[in-house]
C-alpha cells in the first residue's frame, strides 16, 4: 500500500509539475532526462493517489491522524479469528469448503454453511477465515447477525461491514437502501472475502449480499444458518451441510474439556461414552458437559448421566430452543409432535397423522428439515437429534412442570398410567402415546377420556387393559389402539372428525358405532379374531383403505364395501372363512389384497373399469377361476397366480389387457387350457421344423390377445398343448417364455415369430422326449441341432434352458468332459460365422438329497476370463433318478463383449460354481460345448465343426485337433476343492 503525504505543497501543483524545483533538475540533469522524465511521471501518480493533506493544519493532530489509520489497516490485516479453543474435526470441513470455494478462480461465489444450532458451523466459518483472509484485498466477518440484525438493525451490520472493508471507521449511511448502493458502489472491484454468521431471514442476505454483482472479480461470500431454505431462496447453489462429530472425535473434545487432555483418565471409559453417545456428535454439547464434569469424581459423572436423561443442560437449551422459537405456530405444533411422539417413524405415515390434526403437515415437516430439527434417513424415517427431541420435550414438560396432566402431550408411560388409572385427565392433553415394552394387565379406569375433550390423538401399543373404556373423545382425529380390550366401541363414540382408525390384534365383534364417519380414510381391523362381518359402510364415503387381513373368523364382507368411490386398498389376506366377495366397483382401487388364507372359490365380479389396480397376486388359494370382467382392469400389468390347484382356465376376455406384461400361473396341477382367440390361425404347423419354411419378413399378424405382455410362465401346470402360442399378438415384444413341467410333445413353429424373445425355459418336459410326428421320425434332442440354428436366426438374442433327467448328454456334442475348463483355437474366418453355443451339463445328485429338499443356484461361464452368462441350475431331492442334463442355448450376444475385445483365435471356456448348497459329487458331473454356425448350404465337410479327430496329450489336457484349421480344445479342472486331478479323455469318435 502507497498513500502520499502533502506537507507543505499543494497536489494539484504534483500533478501539474509546475514551479523552479523542476526548472532546476532539468537543467541540472540535461544529460539525463530519462531520469527526470521518470519522475514526473512518479509525481503525477503520487498526485493521484488518495493520500493526506496539510492544509493549514496543526502537525500534532496531522501526525496523530495518520498513525491511527494507519494502525488500524495493520490491526485489520492481522486480526485473525480465534477459531476454537480444542479445534477437534475441524480437517474434514475444511477440506469440504476448500473445494466448496475454489479460491484463485475470478468468479464471484457464495457458499452456504447449513446445520442445527451447536453443530460447529460458525468454528467452521472462522478456520475457513483465518485460512484464506490473505488472499483477499479485503475481509469482514459480520458475527451474529440474526442477534445484531434484531438488536440494532441492518444499517449498523451495513456500516460495520463498509468499515472492514475500506478502513473508513467514520461512515454512515443512515438509512438499508443508501446503504445498499455504497456497498455496490465501494466493493465492485474489490476482491472481498466477506462471512455472514447466523442469519435467518432472507432480509439479512438481500441488504448485506444481495447479488454476486456486489462485489469484485474472486470475491467469495460465506453464509452461515440453520435454516436451509434462507439460502436457497437466495439462490445460494453451492451448500454444505456440517455434520456431527465421529465417535473418536467426540471422545476427544470431551476429553480436552474434562480432563484437559486428548485422552481420558482411567476408569471413566465407559462414562465418557454414556456421554457421547448422549451428545450424538453434538460439538456444543460436548464442550457444555465436558466443562461440567471437569474434575469431577465417577459419582458425580454417574449422577450427571441420569439428570441428563431427563433433562437437558440449560446452555445447550437455550442454544437449541433458538430454532424452535423461529418457527411459526403450526411448525412448532408439527414440531412438538414429532419430538413426542414420532421420532424415527415413517415420514409418509407421519404426515397422514399430522394432517389429520388439520396441520399444513407437508410443507411444516419440509420447514424443520430445511432448518437441521429434523433429518430423513434412508428409509424416508423421520430422524431428530436425541438432544432436540428432549429440548422438544422439555419444552412441553415446563407447560406443567409437576402435573403432567395439565401437558399438551403425554409420552412417558409412568405419566400415562398415572392418568388412565386415576382418571385425572384434562383438557389440556391433546396426544397420547402408550407403549409398554413388556405387556402386563392394566386396570383401566372406564371413564379414564371423559375430560379430555380435546384429545386428538390416541396411540396404545403392547398394552394389556382389563376392560375398555366407557366412553372416547369425539374430536379424536387418530384412534391407533392395538389389542383393543372390547368387543365394541362405545356408544356414545361419534367421531365425526376421525381420519384413521386402528384396531388391530383387537377383540372387537362389531364396529356398529362408527358407520356414519365421512371423514374417515383409513381402517384397519387386521388379525381380530372375532370379527364375523362389516357393516354397511355406504355413509364412509371417503375411505380409501380397508384392511381385514387374518381375520380368521370373518365370513362376509358388506356389499356396500365393493361401491366405495374413493377405496384403494381392500385387504382379505388370511381370512381363512371368506368365501365370497362383493362386485366390486372400486374405480380408485390400487391393492387388492386376496393372495393367500382365503377359501375364496370365485374372483369378485369387476363392474365399471378400474385404471390404477396394477397388480394381482394370489397363492395357495381355492379359487377356481377368474371372471370374464377381468377385461375391466384395464390398469393391470401383473398377474401372479400360484398353487392354485382348482385353477382350470382362464377367460379369453383376459387376453385383452392392454397393458398386461408379465403373467404367472405356476404350480396350478390341474391348468390345462390357456385361452385362445377364436380368430387364430388353425393353420399354422405345430411342429419344430415347419419353421424353417417361415420367412422372417413376412407381415403375419395373428388375433390381437395379450398385446403387451413381455414375460409369460406356464410352469408346473397340465398343459397337454401350447398351440394357444398362436394367438398371442406379441410377437415382437415377448421376452420370457416359460413351459416348464408340462406334459405337452411339441412346440409350434410360430416360436419363430417371438423375435425378441430372451429366454425359453423347458425344464422338465417329458413328453419332448417323445417321439414327434413332424419330426421326421426323430427325437427332440435330436431334433435340437437342427431347430437351434433356427432359433438363432430368428431370435437372435434368445437363451433357451431345458432340463430332463438322465445322464447322457446327446451324441452331437462331441466335445464333452468332467472338467469344468476348456480351451479351443478358433480362427477368426470361422468366428464370424459363429451363431452360438450349446452348454450341456449333467448333475449327478447324491442319495442323501431329502424329498424336500431344493436349491437355486448359478454357474458361472467365463469366455477368455469375461463373464458372459449365468446358466440357472437348481437341486431337488425325490428324484426317482439321480442325474438329470441341463441344455443351455446361448446366442452371440452374450459373447460379443470377448468377441469384440478379442483379435486372436483363442476360445477359453470356464465354469465356476459359487453355489451355496454344492452338488457333492462335482468329478462325476460331465460338461459339454456344442458351437452352431450360421446355417450355410455349401458347407465343406472341412468346415463342420462336428468332423473332429481326438488326441490324448501327456500331461493332464487333452487336445483335439480339425482339418484344415487347427482347433485346439483344452480341458482342464479348476474345482477350487482340494481334490487329486484326474484325467478323463474321449478317445476317437
Amino acid at each position: 500500500m502507497v498513500r502520499p503525504i502533502f506537507y507543505d505543497v499543494d497536489p494539484s501543483d504534483v500533478r501539474k509539475q509546475f514551479g523552479e524545483v523542476m526548472d532546476m533538475h532539468e537543467k541540472k540533469f540535461k544529460d539525463d532526462m530519462q531520469r527526470v522524465f521518470r519522475w514526473n511521471v512518479a509525481l503525477k501518480e503520487a498526485a493521484n493517489l488518495s493520500g493526506w493533506h496539510l492544509n493549514n493544519g496543526h502537525e500534532s493532530d496531522f501526525i496523530q491522524s495518520i498513525v491511527e489509520e494507519i494502525s488500524s489497516r495493520i490491526l485489520m490485516k492481522c486480526m485473525f479469528l480465534d477459531v476454537a479453543k480444542n479445534p477437534v474435526g475441524l480437517h474434514s470441513h475444511i477440506h469440504s469448503m476448500h473445494k466448496l470455494l475454489s479460491v484463485g478462480y475470478d468468479d464471484v461465489r457464495m457458499v452456504g454453511i447449513h446445520g442445527v444450532g451447536g453443530i460447529g458451523k460458525t468454528t467452521v466459518a472462522k478456520a475457513v477465515y483465518n485460512l484464506f483472509a490473505n488472499q483477499f484485498q479485503s475481509c469482514s466477518f459480520l458475527a451474529n447477525v440474526r442477534e445484531t440484525a434484531n438488536r440494532c438493525g441492518l444499517v449498523q451490520l451495513q456500516e460495520t461491514l463498509l468499515s472492514e472493508t475500506l478502513g473508513n471507521t467514520n461512515l454512515k449511511v443512515g438509512i438499508e437502501d443508501r446503504g445498499i448502493n455504497v456497498i455496490k458502489e465501494m466493493l465492485c472491484h474489490k476482491k472481498v472475502l466477506l462471512v455472514l454468521d447466523d442469519v435467518n431471514k432472507l432480509k439479512q442476505l438481500e441488504k448485506l449480499a444481495g447479488d454476486k454483482n456486489w462485489f469484485g472479480p474472486g470475491s467469495r461470500i460465506i453464509i452461515t444458518t440453520r435454516d436451509q431454505h434462507v439460502l436457497d431462496t437466495h439462490g445460494v447453489e453451492r451448500k454444505y451441510k456440517v455434520q456431527g462429530l465421529s465417535h473418536a472425535d467426540a471422545l476427544q473434545l470431551l476429553s480436552w474439556n474434562a480432563f484437559k487432555k486428548s485422552y481420558p483418565e482411567r476408569g471413566y471409559e465407559k462414562l465418557m461414552d454414556c456421554v457421547v453417545q448422549y451428545a450424538s456428535g453434538l460439538p456444543l454439547a460436548l464442550v457444555v458437559l465436558g466443562s461440567l464434569l471437569y474434575r469431577r469424581s465417577k459419582l458425580e459423572w454417574e449422577s450427571t448421566i441420569c439428570k441428563m436423561q431427563r433433562s437437558l443442560d440449560k446452555d445447550i437449551y437455550e442454544i437449541l430452543k433458538i430454532s424452535f422459537d423461529a418457527l411459526e405456530d403450526n411448525e412448532k405444533a408439527i414440531f412438538l409432535d414429532i419430538a413426542c411422539f414420532f421420532n424415527r417413524e415413517d415420514r409418509d405415515y407421519v404426515t397422514k397423522i399430522l394432517e389429520a390434526s388439520n396441520f399444513d403437515a407437508v410443507i411444516g415437516i419440509q420447514v424443520l428439515i430445511e432448518r437441521s430439527l429434523v433429518n430423513v434417513g434412508y428409509s424416508n424415517e423421520l430422524q431428530m437429534h436425541d438432544l432436540i427431541q428432549l429440548m422438544g420435550r422439555n419444552i412441553v414438560h415446563k407447560e406443567s412442570p409437576n402435573e403432567p396432566r395439565k401437558r399438551s402431550r403425554l409420552w412417558s408411560c409412568e405419566d400415562i398410567l398415572h392418568v388412565l388409572m386415576e382418571n385425572t385427565g384434562t383438557n389440556a392433553i391433546e396426544g397420547i402415546k402408550l407403549d409398554l415394552l413388556g405387556k402386563k394387565d392394566i386396570l383401566l379406569n372406564p371413564r379414564a377420556f371423559t375430560k379430555m375433550k380435546r384429545l386428538r390423538l390416541l396411540i396404545i401399543r403392547n398394552a394389556c387393559f382389563s376392560d375398555g373404556p366407557k366412553s372416547l373423545p369425539n374430536e379424536l382425529r387418530f384412534l391407533d389402539w392395538a389389542g383393543y380390550p372390547s368387543t365394541s366401541l362405545p356408544s356414545n363414540f361419534h367421531p365425526q372428525k376421525l381420519i384413521t382408525l386402528n384396531m388391530c390384534h383387537s377383540k372387537i365383534k362389531q364396529f356398529q358405532g362408527i358407520k356414519v364417519c365421512e371423514n374417515l380414510r383409513k381402517v384397519n381391523f387386521s388379525y381380530c379374531e372375532y370379527l364375523t362381518c362389516t357393516p354397511d359402510v355406504s355413509m364412509m364415503a371417503n375411505l380409501e383403505s380397508l384392511d381385514l387381513r387374518g381375520c380368521c373368523n370373518l365370513v362376509e364382507v358388506h356389499q356396500s364395501v365393493g361401491f366405495l368411490n374413493e377405496l384403494s386398498l381392500l385387504n382379505v389376506e388370511y381370512c381363512s372363512k371368506l368365501r365370497l366377495l362383493p362386485n366390486l366397483k372400486l374405480p380408485r382401487l390400487q391393492l387388492l389384497g386376496l393372495s393367500s388364507g382365503t377359501s375364496i372359490e370365485k374372483f369378485p365380479n369387476i363392474v365399471g373399469e378400474i385404471p390404477d389396480l396394477s397388480s394381482i397376486w394370489i397363492y395357495n388359494s381355492p379359487i377356481q377361476e377368474l371372471p370374464s370382467s377381468v377385461e375391466y382392469l384395464i390398469g393391470l400389468e401383473r398377474i401372479t397366480i400360484i398353487l392354485c390347484e382348482n385353477l382350470r382356465d382362464l377367460p379369453k376376455s383376459i387376453s385383452k389387457l392392454p397393458h398386461l406384461k408379465y403373467l404367472n400361473l405356476s404350480d396350478c396341477k390341474n391348468f390345462g387350457k390357456f385361452p385362445k382367440s377364436s380368430s387364430s390361425s388353425s393353420s399354422t404347423n405345430s411342429g419344430w421344423l415347419a419353421s424353417s419354411k417361415w420367412n422372417k419378413t413376412q407381415d403375419i399378424r395373428l388375433s390381437v390377445g395379450f398385446p403387451a405382455l413381455e414375460k409369460l410362465i406356464i410352469s408346473n401346470c397340465d398343459l397337454a398343448e401350447v398351440d394357444f402360442l398362436q394367438s398371442l399378438h406379441c410377437l415382437s415384444i415377448l421376452k420370457h417364455l416359460d413351459l416348464s413341467g408340462n406334459n405337452f410333445v411339441s412346440v409350434p413353429a410360430c416360436i419363430f415369430r417371438f423375435t425378441h424373445l430372451q429366454s425359453l425355459k423347458l425344464i422338465d418336459c417329458e413328453g419332448l422326449q417323445q417321439m414327434n410326428a413332424s419330426s421326421g421320425g426323430k427325437s427332440f434332442i435330436d431334433n435340437l441341432t437342427m431347430m437351434i440354428p433356427m432359433l438363432y436366426r430368428f431370435c437372435e438374442k434368445m437363451r433357451t434352458t431345458i432340463r430332463i433327467r438322465g445322464g447322457e448328454l446327446p451324441a452331437w456334442f462331441i466335445h464333452k468332459s468332467r472338467e469344468n475348463y476348456m480351451c479351443f483355437r478358433v480362427p477368426p474366418p470361422k468366428r464370424a460365422k459363429l451363431a452360438g453355443l450349446v452348454i450341456g451339463i449333467v448333475f449327478k445328485q447324491d442319495d442323501h438329497f431329502g424329498p424336500s429338499h431344493f436349491c437355486a443356484n448359478t454357474t458361472r461361464v467365463c469366455i477368455n476370463g469375461i463373464f458372459v452368462e449365468y446358466l440357472e441350475y437348481y437341486t431337488l431331492g425325490g428324484l426317482s433318478e439321480s442325474e438329470c442334463m441341463w441344455l443351455y442355448c446361448v446366442p452371440r450376444d452374450a459373447y460379443n463383449r470377448w468377441d469384440e475385445n478379442n483379435e486372436g483365435d483363442h476360445f477359453d471356456i470356464s465354469f465356476e460354481f459359487p453355489f451355496k448348497d454344492p452338488i457333492p459329487d462335482v468329478d462325476n458331473n460331465i460338461f459339454g460345448v456344442h458351437f452352431v454356425f450360421e446355417q450355410n448350404d455349401n458347407v465343406d465337410d472341412d468346415d463342420d465343426p462336428r468332423v473332429i479327430r481326438h488326441y490324448c496329450s501327456l500331461d493332464n489336457r487333452t487336445r483335439f485337433f480339425q482339418k484344415p484349421n487347427t482347433v485346439l480344445f483344452t480341458i482342464e479342472q479348476v474345482f477350487s476343492e482340494k481334490k487329486k486331478r484326474k484325467r478323463y479323455s474321449l478317445g476317437e469318435q
